[in-house]
């Protein structure tokens, strides 16, 4: 996620799903009638790199503040992907992006991140083999729904955010896996940004993929609390974000896209 992030930074310095009931509770709008939850449902989120937690920060930190159960997985480790550290890519990268993933988990309030390290842009290349980095991150996915048997799973939506191929493969296998299973599989939510032409889009988010806000199932609202554990998060990635663009990366997000409410897409209908 890195690099467009930063440009967005640095420009801005220069549904309904299991989480209804719970998002109800809390005045939070939603979609559909669907069961109440005495307890915030337990959260799967799997990502390509570390920092790419960044966008459903605040999501994940109340989930965690309200009691609910959050794992983060890591596909990869990011070791291709320096940033603005200066470093080469290769281990010594991939251990500090690991670290930086820990810290952002604890600012969080989230037990420490599974890294499966797949390698950095190694995911879509060849996926059909069978010893591809691709076969490996479906068993993968299968083994962690199996193991947390979350009520939710998070991921990328088809686009990537902004194309990027780690990240349209992650969100093409978690549906492939999920989209595979029979009774118990957890609802599957798609990080988006909805689209506004009332609204510009953020300095460096241009790119980035927009939702029609009638396909938008689910908005999770978050208080100040979870936008400043957010900021937190975001000041451990030193390796990607240089100074200026942690500083203005949160509010940019806060004021112009999250606006209040980190907002999803439920990719399997519910049956009535």
């Amino acid at each position: 996620m890195g690099k467009a992030m930063v440009a967005a930074a640095a420009a801005l310095a220069m549904g309904a799903s299991a989480l209804t009931g719970w998002a109800r509770a809390q005045d939070i709008p939603s979609g559909p009638e669907l069961p109440e939850f005495d307890e915030p449902p337990s959260i799967l989120a799997i990502l390509a790199h570390p920092d790419d937690e960044i966008t459903i920060a605040p999501a994940l930190a109340i989930a965690a503040r309200s009691g609910g159960e959050v794992a983060l997985v890591f596909a990869t480790s990011g070791d291709a992907g320096p940033g603005s550290s200066g470093l080469e890519p290769g281990e010594a990268l991939a251990a500090l992006r690991e670290d930086e993933a820990r810290c952002s988990a604890s600012a969080l309030g989230l037990e420490q991140p599974q890294f499966w390290r797949l390698g950095d842009g190694t995911l879509a290349p060849l996926a059909r083999m069978p010893d591809s980095p691709a076969r490996t991150l479906a068993a993968r996915v299968a083994e962690a729904v199996e193991r947390y048997e979350p009520d939710v799973v998070m991921t990328w939506g088809p686009e990537g955010g902004y194309g990027h191929s780690d990240h349209r493969m992650v969100s093409a296998v978690v549906t492939q896996v999920l989209a595979g299973m029979g009774d118990g599989r957890p609802d599957l939510l798609y990080s988006a940004i909805p689209a506004d032409p009332a609204i510009a889009a953020p300095p460096g988010f241009e790119d980035w993929a927009r939702t029609d806000p009638a396909l938008i199932t689910d908005r999770i609202g978050y208080e100040r609390v979870d936008l400043e554990a957010a900021g937190e998060a975001l000041g451990c990635y030193e390796s990607q974000f240089p100074q200026e663009a942690r500083a203005a990366l949160i509010p940019m997000l806060h004021g112009m896209v999250w606006r209040g409410k980190v907002h999803f897409r439920l990719a399997f209908a519910h049956e009535f």
